[in-house]
Formats: C-alpha cells, structure tokens, sequence
C-alpha cells in the first residue's frame, strides 16, 4: 500500500511540475513565432510559418529535457548547498549540450525532409550556440533549485492537521492525546498502538488514516507498519541490509524500511 502511495505521490509531483513546465514552454513558443513574425513584417523579410515553426521546436524540447534533468536530481538529492551548486553546473552545462546537440539532430533530419533545399546541420547549430546557448544553461543551471522550490512548496501546502489532539478509548473513558507527544504509532491489528511519553494506547483507526492526521513534515511512515515522530528520534543503526533501526528518547527501536527511505533519508544526514 505504501510503495502504491509513494508512486501516487511521485505522480502528483510529477503532473504538477510538468502541467507549469508545458503551459511555459508552449507560451514561450508562441511568443517566439510571434516575435519572428513582427520581426518580418519590421524588417520586411520573407516569413515562412513551417519554418519558424520548426525552428522554434526548440524550446518544446525544454518539457521532456528539464523533466529527465528534474528525475536525476530526485535519485541524486544532494545535500549541502555546496553539492547542489556542484550538481547544477555539472549538469547544466551537459544537458545544454544534449539540448543543442539533439534539437540540430531534429531540425536537419525534418529538413531533409520537407524542404526542398534543406539546411546544414553547422549553420544551424551555430545559429543555436549564438542565439540559444545562453539561455538553455541558465535554464539547466536553476532547474534543480526551481524543482527543488517546488517540492517545498508542495510539501509545505499539504493537508496539515487542523486538530492537536486525538481522542482514543481506554476502557469506558475516551482520552484525549496531545499529538505532539506522541512518540510512534504502529499496527496492532485490528487496532494501532499509538505510543505517547510513557503510556501506550490501543486506537480503532487505521494507521492509514492517522498518517493523514499528522504533519508530514514532523510525523514519518517509516515502515508499512509504524509512523515516527521525527522530534524523537536519537540515533539510526544500520542493519546492513538497507533497513535502520531508530532509537527514540524513551529506548524503543522502531524499524526503518529501505522501502520508505524516501519518507527518512534526510534524517541520515543530520
């Protein structure tokens, strides 16, 4: 369920970020055949719609490039504002290249093509490296701090808990726990246990259903089976296997799958 999860969530992240990414290239093409066109009727040029058209596929090719360049930057996740600097201009200046290098690729072969007397594969890469290359680095270069911006903003709008407490049932009384002691909850099935300072609680609510109660920010699933307080955690023992143990304030282990890494990596660089 939770693998589902992460891959629904990784899908939202991935429409949203591709739904501003398309709606600016496709003005941004727009208004490059239009300034084409007013150029022409200034300068009073010839203005050939398949050819501008064609031309000014170029920046189109910014949707699936920045999407590819957005994907490596997830799987890498540098830390240190350092590394992140590091990581944009290495591979800013390789997807510029690739950008240039394949838009040409596309351009001459369509020009065979439709054209009768199709262009030359250097005067258009150097028309591209003259009026283009500037302005596909800086794309390159900040589109791992946009995505990275992005993700923060995403994180930071999501549904936060409203209420700072959950009421449970101990015997015939209902008692209301502070969320911000709660240390881990985990499945006890039918129920869930829901661990705060020294007492522990049984609930009737899934843990599916909690998890959407707590902050993500603060509140972890770090196993299909357990949510963590991140407030509390102490120290990670690796398990050589890609698992972790974590030690929380009050001595308990709570198990850390390498399936939910995701949901706790950063907590391996503090």
């Amino acid at each position: 369920m939770k693998i589902q999860k992460l891959y629904a969530t990784n899908s939202e992240r991935l429409n949203s970020s591709l739904g501003i990414l398309v709606v600016f290239c496709v003005v941004l093409y727009s208004l490059a055949i239009l300034q084409d066109y007013v150029f022409s009727k200034v300068q009073l040029t010839g203005f050939y719609w398949y050819e501008t058209m064609l031309y000014n596929i170029y920046w189109l090719l910014f949707i699936p490039f920045i999407q590819i360049a957005n994907y490596f930057y997830s799987k890498a996740q540098p830390k240190s504002l350092t590394n992140k600097i590091l990581y944009a201009l290495s591979t800013g200046f390789m997807f510029s290249l690739l950008h240039i290098f394949f838009f040409t690729s596309i351009f001459i072969l369509v020009s065979n093509l439709i054209f009768l007397e199709p262009h030359r594969f250097s005067r258009i890469l150097k028309n591209v490296i003259s009026n283009q290359l500037y302005l596909t680095i800086i794309a390159y270069l900040f589109s791992p701090f946009v995505y990275e911006y992005l993700k923060r903003k995403r994180r930071l709008k999501k549904d936060l808990p409203t209420q700072r407490t959950i009421t449970v049932k101990k015997g015939t009384r209902r008692i209301k726990i502070d969320i911000a002691t709660i240390l881990f909850i985990k499945t006890d099935r039918p129920y869930t246990t829901i661990y705060s300072n020294n007492q522990n609680f049984l609930h009737d609510e899934s843990l599916k259903k909690l998890e959407k109660l707590l902050d993500t920010l603060i509140f972890l699933r770090v196993h299909r089976s357990a949510i963590v307080n991140k407030k509390h955690i102490t120290e990670l023992k690796s398990r050589k296997n890609g698992d972790y143990d974590g030690i929380l304030t009050n001595g308990q282990s709570v198990r850390f799958s390498r399936h939910y890494r995701q949901n706790w990596n950063e907590l391996l660089n503090h």
